[in-house]
């Protein structure tokens, strides 16, 4: 019977993999959520509700939900930290907001092309000048093709040991936009080189993430670094799905283009990545 029972679980798990869009990590938008993953890495969530559900709570919920569990496991919990500014999503001011919210996608396109990261996200050629059919953006001669997950058989050698870092910089002073959009490019090429390109954060998160780590006090750079390495390790034993579409109401002024290789996308709070061929 146990033999039986065995070969049914291997069964199960072949057909049924763990695909990357259940990675924890790769769901969580705020610190809080954080912890609640590494909780989970540790097998420590017992008592904790679902992910999904711990994720409806407000943060003075999910601050006492995860006090215990992160003491016993050494993970610094501050407090929520309260306002009585109403909430509000502003990505040029580093303003805390009460609930990360989907950012409209003009609003991150404007951030990324602004003069204040023109030489970072340089535009080669005008938005204008592009389109956009099926899974491709033709700019004139340059063809961009969209790119999800990737099994770890076609990804580069060492990408998903310990060597490999995320290293977003550290933000030393000067134009926060500036700053944060140089970060996100960072983060964006290091999700992809682990395959992970298909599960990445919008720039509206990536921000939002960075407003709620500093009110907190908590250290940036460190934190994703922290992220990354879970990250690694569910890559090297979940499955993921390579399948990839574009949603028919996509549209190119939801884009963006970085530096002069990739373009990426935000429709309806989800990213979808374009890499030059």
């Amino acid at each position: 019977m146990k033999i039986v029972r065995y070969v049914f679980a291997v069964v199960f798990c072949s057909i049924y993999p763990a695909y990357a869009d259940q990675f924890c990590f790769a769901l969580a938008e705020t610190y809080y959520e954080q912890v609640y993953c590494q909780l989970q890495a540790k097998a420590q969530t017992k008592g904790l509700p679902s992910f999904n559900q711990f994720k409806k709570n407000n943060e003075t919920v999910q601050a006492s939900l995860l006090k215990r569990p992160a003491e016993r496991n050494g993970i610094r919990l501050p407090l929520p930290v309260r306002t009585t500014k109403p909430a509000t999503v502003s990505i040029r001011s580093p303003e805390r907001i009460s609930k990360p919210q989907v950012v409209q996608p003009n609003a991150v396109i404007n951030e990324l092309n602004s003069g204040a990261v023109r030489n970072i996200h340089s535009v080669s050629a005008p938005i204008e000048r592009c389109e956009l059919t099926a899974k491709q953006i033709r700019c004139d001669d340059r063809v961009f093709k969209l790119v999800g997950n990737k099994a770890n058989h076609r990804l580069a050698a060492e990408v998903l040991t310990g060597d490999n870092k995320m290293a977003l910089p550290a933000y030393q002073g000067g134009e926060l936009q500036q700053y944060l959009a140089r970060a996100y490019t960072q983060y964006i090429t290091k999700m992809c080189d682990i395959g992970l390109c298909g599960v990445t954060m919008t720039y509206g998160k990536f921000a939002y993430l960075y407003q709620d780590l500093q009110s907190k006090g908590l250290d940036f750079p460190q934190r994703f670094e922290i992220m990354y390495g879970f990250l690694k390790k569910d890559k090297t034993t979940m499955g993921v799905s390579e399948s990839s579409s574009v949603p028919a109401s996509l549209s190119l002024q939801a884009c963006a283009e970085l530096g002069d290789t990739r373009f990426v996308c935000d429709h309806q709070g989800r990213n979808y990545i374009f890499d030059l061929q």
